[in-house]
């Protein structure tokens, strides 16, 4: 065999080739950082914000699908936690939501604060539906006569004001590590990575 074929595959790639795929890995490992860094707040006890659930709506709407499920699937476990609910329950419905949300920032929007900040809502909205459904029309749960306006609309009112915070957090991770790439090659790298 030749020395020339010889050659490893990251010995084959070019510089920014391998600039690109350092970059990515540094931003998705800072992106699951900061998510699990926002679990913190949630675990104080009371009536508290999900703040996993705005981090994994903004890393679904910068990053590609599978990656924004796996974030979904964190943070979804996260809220199960912090919540003691069900382990799993969490995790399947915002895994459903990062799948949305990346699939609508994909296809039809664009990535701006607002569309990030009405997804958010959206989310926050429907994770109380979910848990209403759960508590009121299944377990029937004691003091559900108040569970609607006494948690559920103050938790995801809390939810989307930590959407704002949550959104700062990543901001600068996104402008500072997505610089635009110069080679074709690097390109499909970043998409498919």
């Amino acid at each position: 065999m030749n020395s020339k074929q010889k050659k490893t595959r990251r010995q084959r790639r070019t510089r920014s080739e391998q600039r690109t795929l350092r970059r990515n890995f540094i931003r998705k490992t800072l992106s699951l950082l900061i998510l699990l860094l926002c679990s913190v707040p949630m675990f104080g006890g009371g009536l508290h914000a999900l703040w996993v659930l705005p981090a994994a709506v903004c890393i679904s709407m910068n990053e590609d699908m599978y990656f924004g499920m796996a974030a979904g699937v964190i943070a979804g476990l996260l809220i199960d936690i912090a919540c003691g609910s069900a382990l799993g329950t969490n995790a399947i419905f915002m895994v459903c939501c990062c799948t949305a949300v990346s699939l609508l920032f994909e296809q039809i929007l664009r990535r701006t604060f607002l569309h990030y900040m009405v997804l958010s809502a959206a989310c926050a909205f429907l994770h109380s539906v979910l848990r209403w459904i759960l508590h009121v029309g299944i377990f029937r749960t004691p003091g559900r006569e108040v569970f609607w306006h006494e948690l559920l609309v103050k938790v995801s009112l809390r939810t989307v004001l930590a959407a704002l915070v949550v959104y700062v957090l990543y901001l600068p991770l996104f402008r500072l590590l997505s610089k635009r790439v110069r080679s074709m090659d690097a390109a499909a790298i970043r998409r498919d990575w």
